[in-house]
């Protein structure tokens, strides 16, 4: 009888809870292999994240059925249990009201494709890229390694670095002293040199012009049109030619200086 006993309320609960696990393993399998099956659609971002949300919606209903099934061996009315839900999703309703909205919040943001797994985004005043997004939350890695977990609810003022190429704009600062047609010049012929060098390039750089007669220096406009997520090379690039060419030219970009006066 206690042999009996200790099948029926212990081994099986156990046996369904592996054979649930080995289903899902199964499953998951499938959706990858399905995913995986047509290369240009799983070449894309956006394939990732539908494929995330099906492996938590799987997970999901698998994990109700074996609860189902446990409660079924304990002796449990799951009949009566389900009909009892009609009073109980109510209540649960309003108890999961963050959860549903969490949920509906992720829906919307994969049908309008406002960002993807791998997708460069800030939200608020955090910038990162999303590593994963789930039915209840966004997973955002900054560069420097931090990781942000967001509600999807709380999901608002979202900037999308990675749909769209990046206008990059730098404004270079020179001296009061040097010649500003001088400066027009040598400008023109680092926007060359860039624009030969930078693969990334959407559009050849360009000289704007005098942008603005600042406190302490002339900042002259450069830009250009690259690659999402290209700005800051970009700017590590034309930073390191202005230097390179502005030391050839003898063009001084200004810095602090402190003159010191002294009587005898």
């Amino acid at each position: 009888m206690l042999k009996k006993l200790l099948t029926k309320e212990i081994l099986l609960p156990v046996l369904i809870i592996v054979i649930a696990f080995l289903f899902y393993m199964l499953i998951k399998q499938i959706v990858i292999k399905i995913f995986k099956a047509g290369s240009k659609f799983s070449a894309h971002k956006k394939s990732v994240t539908i494929m995330n949300l099906i492996l938590n919606i799987i997970k999901y209903i698998i994990l109700i059925i074996a609860v189902l099934s446990i409660l079924s061996v304990w002796g449990v009315d799951t009949g009566a249990l389900l009909a009892s839900l009609g009073i109980a999703g109510v209540i649960a309703g309003l108890a999961l009201q963050d959860i549903l909205k969490d949920f509906l919040a992720g829906f919307s943001i994969i049908v309008d494709n406002e960002y993807d797994v791998g997708d460069n985004i800030k939200i608020g005043n955090f910038r990162g890229t999303v590593i994963e997004l789930g039915m209840k939350n966004t997973k955002v890695r900054a560069y420097s390694g931090e990781v942000m977990t967001i509600a999807n609810r709380n999901v608002t003022d979202i900037i999308n670095y990675s749909t769209h190429d990046a206008k990059c704009i730098i404004n270079v600062a020179v001296a009061y002293e040097s010649n500003v047609e001088e400066v027009e010049k040598v400008l023109h012929e680092v926007c060359e040199r860039l624009s030969e060098k930078i693969p990334y390039l959407k559009s050849d750089v360009q000289m704007v012009g005098l942008e603005e007669l600042a406190d302490s220096a002339m900042l002259f406009r450069i830009e250009a049109d690259c690659e999402p997520l290209k700005d800051f090379a970009f700017k590590r690039e034309v930073n390191r030619m202005i230097k390179i060419v502005f030391d050839e030219k003898n063009i001084e970009i200004p810095y602090p200086k402190v003159e010191v006066h002294g009587e005898l």
